[in-house]
């Protein structure tokens, strides 16, 4: 297996700067989510290491291997696409063997650079029988795509990748064409196969759900530009701007533009609501903020509580909402408020006596807010 490494990659289509000096270095057998909105630039980002895409300046390396100039046939890597680009006239069979049946290997496998011959008949079946009982498909071999369901399917495309025992494993959006209930058992899925066959893999997705469960790290991508790389948890609890923190997370992160204003004792103000600020927190946003003038606060929906149900009144502010949706989610109740002109969207225990049209006392955590700069759009307090 192998690293992959993104050395200041820059692509162009003609004049349009579509990657900005993409940095990234992927450890062997380490699985990487490149994450963001459609038309980032993260598909554009994986096809430039599959040399699908020939970079305009920079530098790709798999393993030891500058590849800027080696075409993808013979950059050791395997695809799976969102679409499973299955051949309906073969078999499963047929589908899994058909890459290997092209495919010459060494004569000797202890030296790489001997004479080139075919695989055998035997050796393809094997290779064929060993990724199916891997994938779990083994009943399947003898039908055709058309009688398989989408996530028999994406493990049919999966064998495919599975049986070329490639440096790298490549995956743009696998499972997107999935019903919610499959994406998140095949989700499990290709972890599992991931850490089993132990491939550095680039997994492509728009989905943050998706991105938070599958990487090892996440690489959050907009307009070209890696915004943040770092673990799911680095990424979720230390955002390291504006456009992160909105984008990762379920639901969205809560903004409030404001100033400070540095009384007595520090308070936070915006259109709505006015509250208490630690000092800490304070003289933190001072020190890093071009003006305290203009501010935005940050706080995830789970980061409100009901005031009915938190232990922590005195780490945090309790604001007075007026509650304009109730939505169940099980687990959870998602609660649409309204404060002044202000929404802000709260994740309460399932136990509230909230109900819409009614008032709610919500308690907001300090201890898990983020104050960004309103300018530069940086959070001051990473």
């Amino acid at each position: 297996m192998a690293r992959v490494l993104m050395d200041d990659v820059i692509k162009k289509f003609g004049d349009n700067i579509v990657l900005t000096n993409i940095n990234i270095d992927i450890a062997d057998k380490e699985m990487v989510v490149f994450v963001g909105p459609s038309g980032c630039g993260k598909t554009t980002a994986m096809r430039c290491v599959a040399g699908l895409e020939e970079v305009s300046s920079g530098n790709v390396f798999i393993g030891d291997r500058l590849v800027n100039n080696v075409p993808p046939k013979d950059r050791d890597i395997a695809m799976v696409f969102q679409n499973y680009a299955l051949y309906p006239h073969m078999k499963v069979f047929d589908n899994i063997a058909f890459g290997l049946r092209a495919r010459k290997i060494p004569v000797d496998p202890k030296d790489p650079n001997s004479k080139l011959r075919k695989m055998t008949n035997k050796e393809i079946e094997e290779k064929v029988h060993e990724a199916v009982r891997i994938l779990q498909i083994e009943n399947l071999l003898g039908r055709k795509p058309s009688e398989l369901s989408g996530g028999q399917m994406q493990r049919v495309a999966m064998g495919r990748a599975i049986v070329r025992e490639p440096q790298v494993f490549l995956m743009d959006e696998p499972l997107s064409n999935l019903d919610a209930k499959l994406r998140t058992h095949m989700r499990t899925e290709l972890r599992r196969l991931q850490i089993e066959l132990g491939v550095t893999t680039i997994y492509v997705t728009h989905d943050q759900a998706e991105a938070m469960t599958l990487g090892d790290r996440i690489a959050v991508m907009n307009d070209g530009v890696f915004q943040q790389i770092g673990t799911p948890e680095v990424v979720y609890n230390k955002p390291v701007n504006k456009f992160v923190a909105g984008f990762i997370g379920s639901p969205p992160m809560n903004f409030l533009p404001g100033k400070l204003e540095l009384r007595e004792k520090p308070i936070f103000i915006t259109e709505s609501v006015n509250f208490e600020i630690p000092e800490n927190l304070a003289n933190m946003v001072k020190e890093k903020a071009k003006s305290i003038d203009n501010l935005i606060l940050g706080i995830r929906p789970e980061n409100i509580e009901d005031s009915e149900f938190t232990l922590k009144k005195d780490d945090g502010a309790t604001i007075t909402a007026e509650v304009k949706v109730r939505e169940n989610h099980g687990s959870d109740i998602f609660l649409n408020t309204l404060i002044g002109n202000t929404t802000l969207q709260a994740r309460v225990n399932t136990g509230t006596s909230a109900q819409v049209g009614k008032t709610i006392e919500l308690v907001l955590n300090f201890a898990k807010v983020h104050i960004f700069d309103g300018e530069t759009e940086m959070n001051l307090i990473v």
